[in-house]
């Protein structure tokens, strides 16, 4: 690697007919609304109105010495030239083929304004300029002395949709140059071919599979493992020997897999088609193909020692085959902690679009990605590779991801081949040092704080249900297989609090109670601060409950009635129908506003909650994400912090979401388990907790605990 220090517009990657950094257009500072128009060959440049049209869109191609060729989407072989490289004011701006000759040099001087001098390098003290400055379109664009503060030879060059950066900057641009070896030294290593057909994860599939090893492989040693998505091709055989034997890739056992196919059971007619299916689909089912599967039979019956660790393992594809290597590494950064994605299809076939979204919202992952798109990649029903692909640019750029992203002068899968060296280099850098996550993005940066993670608090612990914090900060919880209600001490330790008499569901009250709900039995009790109960109600079958700061309790689940619950002074009225399956409660800081949370759907709603404990101004509120694989969220528990934030237990894992409805952070956890209950407490109230199943996790955060013993508390807007 080395660098190059460019003065420009924004950062480059200094690499042959690459580009990454999106397009752009020239406004003229004389006519704002005017811009730069590239003509036919040997016809004269003029500015016309903005149509977004390819010969509107600029691009910027390094040449050294701070001298760039400038090019649009719509002709890349063809670039801005001075007629005859002419040095006369008047000249006429052409566009022609790439020669690099000096008159179709650029260099770009920015003023004191914000806009910029392009100015040629065939002469000196000339510019590019509106002719006049016409305000009309079909003005003509020619050569002219650079005076300054003159407007007519002054440009405002603004990114368009997809750009890398929303300004100009000055920066350094990472240049990378493949290390040189003599062929020699280059080891030939040894291929291997089967067909797999004993899928259970993809079931009544046939496909190939070829394995390579390199001549360097020790069995001694586990190696490194390199899965190619679509099969074999020989060249990547000899760019993995030359990488292996250049030392910028470990040695790495290569895997490559084709889709499978289900062949036709009669003849004359085509077999089904799992390609789509398998890459395409936005869930864990090619990973674990790859991981429980494929991996280890190649393991055994090829008699490999491969590495197990996430670490020591990278995929790549491209288009279908490059989502697919995403995602492997996406659902399971533990198993695929490197990835090359060559014109990812991050479009509408099975929910792929969805994710710059879930990039912006999840918490980062331990990940490191080279992704590439052709400035003229595919569009079809599912969408524009190319546009998509630069909104996954941004989306790991917003959330801090370790990656890297070129835009190539190319189509669809343009350059998998010959970006193939640079995209291992950098996916395999330092290692043996792991790829770690990034800093994710802004609003988990509000709840997260840096270093702290989740840790395993308890597990093997099946039943427990309903966490509950109390103004101390200690945690109650039912664990069903006693029947015993046990709290989460401050000092982190589990002990028995009270028989919980068949509860499912616990809130702790505005002085300290304890309420413990029954859909068996019907009843709810309040425990004193030594376990003793008291019978509050008893012909009230709820699934989840909430202690208000009033005394009363709100109530989901009555058997029959997906529909909200007011319990006070022993009386119990329904105060809302019609959810899909009504579970968990939350009520807002200011203690106004309620949320309930609809299992069976993709919301959780709002309703003002009045003092008389009825509810009014319901509303579907909050959204929340739906695994693509999953029919709805799976929400349970919910719970709010003092902070404004609601956190909610969804199959996706914990959803936080703003106070105007989205959810803004997702946070999963190491085992990919569902979460059914989450609460804030600990010593300092700072403590999240999420049960799972039969363990809970843990992890230090940025917001704090509240419920009903919590005083009245100013809500702000949640920051966008």
């Amino acid at each position: 690697m080395k660098k190059l220090l460019l003065c420009s517009l924004l950062t480059f990657g200094l690499v042959a007919q690459a580009e990454d950094w999106g397009a752009y257009a020239i406004h003229s500072a004389s006519a704002p609304d005017l811009v730069l128009e590239a003509a036919q060959p040997g016809e004269r440049v003029t500015i016309a109105k903005a149509t977004a049209q390819p010969n509107q869109k600029w691009i910027f191609l390094p040449k050294g010495a701070d001298f760039y060729s400038l090019r649009t989407a719509g002709a890349p072989d063809l670039v801005l030239t001075v007629e005859k490289a002419g040095q006369n004011n008047g000249t006429p701006l052409l566009m022609e083929a790439d020669t690099g000759r000096p008159e179709q040099l650029w260099r770009i001087v920015k003023q004191a304004d914000g806009s910029f001098n392009l100015l040629p390098k065939h002469t000196n003290g000339k510019g590019l300029d509106h002719l006049g400055g016409i305000k009309a379109p079909g003005a003509k664009i020619d050569l002219w002395e650079n005076k300054a503060g003159d407007t007519h030879l002054q440009w405002l060059i603004k990114p368009l949709a997809g750009s890398a950066i929303a300004a100009p900057i000055t920066a350094e641009a990472v240049v990378y140059t493949a290390p040189e070896i003599a062929p020699e030294k280059i080891l030939k290593g040894e291929i291997r071919k089967f067909i797999f057909n004993d899928s259970k994860i993809f079931p009544g599939t046939v496909r190939d599979v070829v394995v390579f090893i390199p001549a360097q492989y020790d069995p001694a040693k586990p190696a490194c493992v390199y899965v190619k998505t679509d099969g074999y091709n020989p060249k990547e055989k000899e760019l993995l020997e030359t990488l292996i034997a250049t030392g910028e890739i470990p040695v790495c056992i290569g895997v490559f897999v084709r889709p499978g196919d289900t062949p036709a059971p009669i003849k004359g007619t085509m077999g089904r088609r799992n390609r789509c299916l398998e890459y395409d689909g936005v869930g864990d089912a090619n990973a674990r193909f790859l991981i429980e599967e494929l991996l280890p039979l190649i393991a055994k019956e090829q008699k490999l020692n491969l590495s197990t660790s996430g670490n020591d393992r990278c995929i790549s594809g491209g288009s279908s085959g490059a989502i697919a290597a995403f995602t492997a590494a996406w659902e399971r950064p533990e198993w695929f902690s490197r990835v090359y994605v060559n014109s990812g299809s991050f479009v509408a076939f099975r929910g792929g679009h969805e994710y710059p979204t879930l990039v912006r919202k999840y918490e980062a992952k331990p990940i490191r990605a080279y992704l590439t798109t052709g400035m003229r990649d595919m569009e079809n029903c599912a969408g524009d590779w190319f546009l998509l692909d630069q909104e996954m640019d941004k989306a790991m750029k917003f959330s801090g991801y370790d990656y890297r992203f070129r835009i190539i002068n190319g189509g669809h899968v343009a350059g998998y081949y010959d970006y193939h060296r640079e995209a291992m280099a950098f996916i395999w850098k330092d290692w043996p040092k792991p790829a770690l996550a990034g800093s994710s993005a802004p609003r988990a940066q509000d709840v997260l704080l840096p270093g702290e993670g989740w840790q395993l608090f308890a597990d093997q612990r099946p039943g427990i249900l309903s966490p509950s914090p109390n103004a101390a900060g200690e945690i109650f919880f039912i664990d069903t297989r006693t029947d015993r209600i046990q709290r989460i001490g401050l000092d982190g330790k589990i002990t028995d609090f009270a028989e919980a008499a068949q509860a499912n569901a616990l809130s702790v009250g505005a002085k300290g109670e304890l309420y413990a709900a029954s859909a068996r039995t019907g009843k709810i009790l309040a425990y004193d601060n030594t376990g003793h109960p008291t019978e509050v109600m008893s012909d009230l079958k709820a699934r989840h409950i909430l202690a208000t700061p009033q005394g009363g309790l709100y109530a989901t689940g009555e058997a029959g009635d997906e529909g909200v619950w007011f319990v006070k002074d022993g009386k119990k009225a329904r105060v809302d129908t019609g959810l899909k399956r009504a579970t968990g409660l939350a009520l807002r800081p200011d203690q106004w506003l309620l949320a309930v949370a609809d299992g069976n759907s993709k919301w959780a709603y709002s309703y003002q909650a009045n003092a008389d404990g009825t509810l009014t101004h319901k509303e579907k509120f909050f959204w929340l994400h739906v695994n693509d694989w999953d029919d709805d969220t799976g929400a349970e528990g919910a719970c709010y912090a003092k902070e404004g934030q609601l956190i909610i237990a969804t199959r996706s894992g914990l959803q936080i979401c703003a106070d105007d409805g989205p959810t803004q952070v997702i946070l999963p956890f190491p085992d990919h388990t569902r979460a059914f209950g989450v609460a804030l407490g600990g010593k300092d109230q700072d403590q999240l907790f999420a049960f799972c199943g039969d363990c809970i996790w843990c992890r230090k955060v940025k917001v704090h605990t509240s419920g009903a013993f919590s005083p009245w508390i100013k809500v702000n807007g949640t920051r966008l």
